[in-house]
């Protein structure tokens, strides 16, 4: 609680400073307490300038003990004492105050004032007091802080992080050179490049070129028989595009064959070609007409019928290629065989082997027996069977059978068929068809 010395008004808040009334400083309210008498307190109004003493200062006259003497009174400045758990509560702060940093202290609220009343100075100090009241000064509607009071530790802002230098770049290693991996690697792949090329020429090239270099094999006399003889495959052309035409002799006949007259397994194996014959020769008519085994068949006989020299024209199923018919020739040529063992005497195969008819390949086996008895006795037979594949990716391949017997003078063995008389007219002129 809060007095005013000059009108003895109270207040009951502690943080009043001055008197409302008169702008007197106010001083604490002193509560008598039990067993003591009321202070007597004589008011300096009511004294007159006359009766002050210079010499003496103004003495509050009172029953309490004696206090020590008051300081000189100053009325321009307030004492306040600071409250201990203010200090207490404010966390010490132990880091250097750096003023370019630190922020300005915050103004806290000031403590109530826990001062005793304000003695007032001697009476040499003061000046004559006049006749009027005295005027209360203004009161200002905030409170400057005073110098005086509690000083608050400012708190120190975060410390700004001063930009680091910039570090000095590492010094890197020198950067190794990739010319001795990448010769490596080259020299790695050039090595497998000339060991794989030695392997292909050992198992390819080596193979292939030995096989061209080994002679075509001819006819050749066996005494005994001899089992199939299978050649090398080489790559040749299927198709023979341009085919030089055939100059007939003079008294030359041509036959051409048609699909008119066909029936059963020649009509639907039906192959196009053409050849010419000695005009001499004898045509047979059963072969091209329904229910016949070959396309075409002509001879030279003997009267009443024997058979000097004969050729036909039949056909087997192929695969579509010289190349892939290649593997099937020799179960044809054994197939083939079989038959003519049936119906010759003493019958035999004596050679097998790829050959050539005109400008196509083929494969060919040859063979001899013996005739029946008959009245110009017994005679020899030879014969040459060749297969021709077709040359325009079809499925269907001719069949060439020639004959002869020891009956014609000319001829001597089974080497002679197709070599001499007049059979080698009916093979040079042998044309495959363009349709």
């Amino acid at each position: 609680m809060k007095r005013c010395p000059n009108c003895g008004s109270t207040y009951t808040n502690d943080l009043q400073k001055f008197c409302t009334k008169d702008g007197s400083a106010l001083v604490d309210a002193q509560i008598p307490s039990a067993g003591q008498g009321e202070t007597i307190r004589i008011d300096s109004a009511q004294l007159n300038s006359s009766q002050l003493n210079d010499d003496e200062p103004t003495k509050v006259i009172s029953r309490e003990l004696p206090s020590p003497p008051p300081a000189a009174f100053d009325p321009y400045k307030t004492v306040i004492n600071p409250r201990q758990d203010t200090s207490a509560a404010l966390p010490r702060n132990t880091q250097d105050l750096t003023p370019a940093t630190a922020t300005p202290p915050t103004s806290q609220p000031l403590p109530p004032s826990t001062s005793g009343p304000i003695q007032p100075p001697p009476s040499g100090s003061l000046p004559p007091s006049s006749s009027g009241p005295i005027q209360p000064p203004s009161i200002p509607s905030e409170i400057p802080p005073s110098a005086s009071g509690p000083i608050s530790t400012p708190l120190p802002s975060p410390p700004t992080q001063a930009p680091m230098p910039p570090a000095t770049a590492a010094t890197r290693p020198a950067k190794k050179s990739k010319l001795p991996l990448v010769l490596g690697i080259l020299v790695v792949l050039l090595t497998m490049g000339i060991i794989g090329a030695g392997a292909l020429y050992w198992f390819v090239g080596k193979p292939w070129l030995e096989s061209r270099r080994e002679p075509r094999r001819g006819p050749t006399q066996f005494a005994t028989p001899t089992p199939i003889i299978k050649s090398t495959p080489e790559t040749k052309p299927d198709v023979v595009k341009e085919v030089p035409p055939y100059s007939a002799p003079a008294g030359a006949v041509q036959f051409v064959n048609s699909n008119k007259n066909l029936d059963s397994k020649l009509a639907e194996h039906y192959v196009d070609f053409s050849f010419y014959y000695p005009s001499s020769w004898r045509k047979d008519s059963s072969a091209g007409a329904p229910g016949a085994t070959n396309f075409a068949q002509v001879e030279r006989g003997l009267p009443p019928n024997y058979t000097l020299e004969s050729f036909a024209v039949g056909w087997y199923a192929s695969a579509g290629s010289a190349e892939s018919d290649r593997i099937v020739f020799p179960r044809l040529a054994e197939n083939l065989s079989a038959k003519f063992e049936k119906t010759i005497g003493d019958y035999r195969k004596v050679a097998e082997h790829e050959t050539k008819v005109g400008p196509y390949d083929g494969y060919e086996f040859r063979f001899e027996g013996l005739s029946q008895m008959t009245d110009k006795g017994q005679f020899k037979i030879w014969g040459v069977a060749i297969f021709l594949p077709p040359v325009d990716g079809g499925k269907n391949g001719v069949t060439l059978l020639m004959l002869a017997t020891s009956l014609a003078s000319e001829l001597k063995s089974v080497n002679d068929v197709g070599v001499k008389g007049e059979l080698p007219m009916m093979l040079k002129s042998f044309r495959f068809g363009k349709s």
